[in-house]
């Protein structure tokens, strides 16, 4: 299957299916006219992932998930990093959105009523009781920011809660560091914390990059799994290898290196760093609530490359790659796992969007024939002018040079009613269709 462009679309001469792949034609460029306004440039097309770095990490053994959009050194990975792939069972939630630092790539901002929360705190206890109480099923809790440990009293008392109501639950926190002391650590193990991520900037002095390490092997002495959870920012490539040796020497179970992103706001500082956006921007345009932004170009590279290092060294830490596309595939499983849209989709468990198979303009002639022979159900739509039916229909048109589309959609609630909602499209023919790719 190859994603449609001006250049695939020109191959045919099926005006209905030119017409249809032109709205995502339009779609894309209105997107791009939007992103444009943030006065970040998105970088050229073929600035893309190196494929062959990819299919050369698979090739000496890293573990690819989720369609390519987690990489892993070796199989050392969180349990909550497994559960965000689909994110049942899982739940993140903070006391305020107040941090002591101010990191201009922060994605804060962007989350819902970020200034009330600057301000004021939540009920993180009565939310999780509240959960608990209606039966919601949770394997994976997590407490985050802002920075938590400025909060410490309800630090504690979030995981001693969850600990009493949840008890089997993988709990974890996120901090940058700074104030972690033996006396905290000592309680926050007494709650049973299965889990600790550091966040180490790397724009800080080696001073300070040294002292928060020696609070990560302070909180190694009582916490199960101590881990760091970074962005990779571009030009840190050299500075990243150091690092990953030094944490190696710190047996922490491992780091999970996240593509750097855009916050959608100050691009000044972007820019005066020689930044630019990945391009594409986003692998299908769709409305997604993880509160992120823009992936930053190179990073995605870079990371590979640290994956590939930790492997050519042989480093037991877990060295784990989580692109924004990543973080995606949680909400798309959510909207769609639980829905039947009949006969003519199929749930993708590659990427978890309804799959369908449609054909367009004067081909859907032998399209319904050959269907109708073999009795299978099909939907004709007028008004863009194709047939429909199910991606098993498709070996049934054997050798016939058809242009096929597959389509990908996800459902949405509005106002209690379910809609189907079309996010991707992609040719393909009879012969060129493997199932296996969906």
């Amino acid at each position: 299957m190859k994603k449609i462009k001006e250049c695939t679309i020109s191959r045919t001469k099926n005006k209905s299916l030119i017409d249809y792949a032109n709205i995502y034609a339009n779609v894309e460029k209105a997107t791009l006219e939007q992103i444009s306004a943030f006065e970040l440039p998105l970088a050229k097309l073929d600035q893309r992932q190196d494929d062959k770095k990819l299919e050369r990490l698979r090739d000496r053994g890293a573990l690819v998930r989720n369609n390519s959009k987690s990489i892993v050194s070796n199989n050392r990975i969180s349990s909550a990093c497994e559960a965000c792939r689909t994110g049942v069972g899982s739940y993140t939630t903070f006391v305020s959105l107040k941090c002591h630092r101010d990191c201009y790539f922060c994605f804060n901002k962007n989350q819902e009523n970020y200034t009330f929360y600057l301000q004021n705190k939540k009920n993180a206890n009565g939310e999780l009781a509240g959960l608990v109480k209606q039966g919601v099923q949770l394997t994976h809790l997590a407490l985050t920011g802002g920075e938590p440990l400025l909060h410490p009293e309800e630090t504690v008392a979030f995981f001693q809660l969850a600990h009493e109501l949840v008890t089997d639950a993988h709990t974890r926190l996120y901090t940058a560091g700074d104030f972690i002391s033996e006396e905290l650590l000592k309680r926050l193990q007494a709650t049973h914390l299965s889990e600790i991520r550091f966040s180490i900037k790397m724009e800080d002095s080696h001073q300070k990059r040294k002292h928060i390490l020696s609070k990560i092997a302070l909180a190694k002495k009582f916490i199960p799994d101590v881990l760091v959870e970074m962005p990779v920012i571009p030009g840190t490539t050299e500075s990243m290898k150091e690092l990953l040796l030094e944490l190696e020497e710190l047996e922490i179970f491992g780091i999970n290196l996240l593509e750097f992103c855009f916050p959608l706001e100050d691009a000044k500082s972007f820019q005066d760093n020689g930044l630019e956006l990945k391009n594409p921007p986003y692998d299908i345009y769709y409305n997604y609530w993880y509160a992120g932004g823009l992936a930053i170009n190179q990073s995605e590279k870079i990371c590979l490359e640290l994956v590939d290092f930790a492997m050519e060294k042989e480093l037991k830490l877990g060295v784990h790659y989580c692109s924004l596309e990543n973080k995606f595939t949680g909400q798309i499983y959510q909207q769609n796992f639980d829905q039947d849209l009949g006969e003519l989709y199929i749930l993708s468990e590659r990427d978890f969007l309804f799959k369908t198979a449609k054909v367009f303009g004067k081909e859907q002639k032998k399209v319904i024939s050959i269907l109708s022979q073999h009795q299978m159900a099909f939907e004709l739509n007028k008004m863009y002018d194709y047939i429909q039916f199910p991606i098993e229909g498709i070996k049934l048109l054997g050798t016939n040079n058809i242009n096929i589309v597959i389509s990908s959609n996800i459902v949405e609630m509005e106002q209690n009613e379910r809609l189907i909602h079309e996010v991707n499209i992609e040719w393909t023919t009879p012969l060129l269709f493997e199932e296996s790719a969906l």
